[in-house]
This record gives C-alpha cells, structure tokens and sequence, in this order.
C-alpha cells in the first residue's frame, strides 16, 4: 500500500505542475497539463540524473505555485487550528510547504515512464471543489486508482489540495498522524518533525 500511495503522489506531483493556459475545466486542466509535464520529464532526463537538485529545483518552479498548501495545510489540523497562534500557523503554514516539496521531489525520483487515464469531463456546476478520477497504468502491475481533489481559488484558478489513492487520503492521512503529536506536544513538535524531515534534502537554489 505504501508504494501504491508513493506513486500516486509521483502522479499528483507531474499532474499539477505549471501550466501557462489553464482551462477553466479542471478535468481538461489536469490531463493537459499531466501530458506537457510527463514530456518535459522524459526532456529533462539527463539534468536530473546528472544535478541531484533537478528534481527539488523543478517542483519549487513548476509544481508548488499550484499547489494549495495553505489550504491543505489546514485541512490536516481541522479544528486544531483554532488553538493555535497566528504566528505559530504562519510557521507551520510555511513548513508544510517545504514538507511537501520535500516529499513531492522524492517520490518524483522514482518517475518510469508509467501512463495516466482520466475520467471524461463532467458538468461542474459552478463548484469550488471537484474531484478527478484516474487510473495509474504501470505495465506487468495493477492499476492503481487515485482521485485529485482540486478547488478554485478566489483568483479562478484551479489547485490541488488532496489526493486520495486506493481510498487513502493524503491530507487525513497527515491528519491522524499529526493529531496526537499537536495535543501531546503541541504545534512546535510537528514543525520540529517536518524540518527535520525537509533538513534531510539539500535546499533549492534560489
């Protein structure tokens, strides 16, 4: 399971990378932009073999301004961000993000070549949030089933919050890993976890 939920964050991480023209439809926006990413990579296969910040360096330019980490970020203490102090959130806020980079440009190094199917676009309606089904194809294995939980932000624009892979969400995953750190120890411990984990990787370049 746990290498089922890596690779599906491989396929978040090239799903929601960049794109310069993004459709207002966000089944449209993720398959596009998905294709662009997946050539870029297979581009970009020298740099990243012979830079060991390729990778880190790719996700911080191209990935993480469409990303909502703020949101997600607070998905994952729910009501436990109501006890904690402005500026500790801001620190969190920020650690989180550099948590996600980290864990993004990992799971990035194990890109193969395997393929994505969407599902067809379906009427939105006007909603804020929407969630995108697909299929992970890696020949001789399963396939993988994994949904994008993308939302509008107040700009328009399309990002991704969540990813659900074989029924396991990444953000309620964190949730309940997180939970009883924050009531035993506080926010500090969590910020303390991530840096440590993000302290690991070398930094991006500026």
């Amino acid at each position: 399971m746990f290498k089922s939920i890596k690779l599906a964050i491989l396929i978040m991480t090239i799903s929601f990378a960049a794109s310069a023209n993004q459709s207002d439809d966000p089944y449209v926006f993720v398959k596009d932009v998905a294709s662009v990413t997946f050539a870029k990579m297979k581009q970009d296969q020298t740099l990243i073999k012979n830079d060991p910040e390729a990778l880190r360096n790719i996700v911080e330019q191209q990935l993480m301004p469409h990303v909502d980490h703020v949101y997600a970020a607070l998905s994952v203490l729910g009501t436990q961000a109501k006890d904690i102090p402005r500026e500790k959130l801001e620190l969190y806020f920020e650690q989180f993000r550099l948590y996600l980079l980290t864990t993004y440009s990992n799971s990035l190094s194990s890109y193969t070549n395997q393929t994505v199917e969407f599902e067809p676009s379906r009427p939105t309606e006007n909603k804020k949030t929407v969630s995108v089904k697909a299929l992970i194809k890696d020949a001789g294995k399963p396939d993988i089933s994994i949904t994008f939980q993308v939302r509008r932000n107040k700009e328009g624009q399309w990002k991704a919050f969540d990813l659900v892979a074989e029924g396991i969400s990444l953000v309620q995953s964190k949730r309940a890993e997180f939970a009883p750190m924050i009531r035993q120890k506080g926010i500090d411990s969590v910020i303390d976890f991530m840096r440590e984990k993000s302290a690991k990787h070398p930094k991006t370049a500026k």
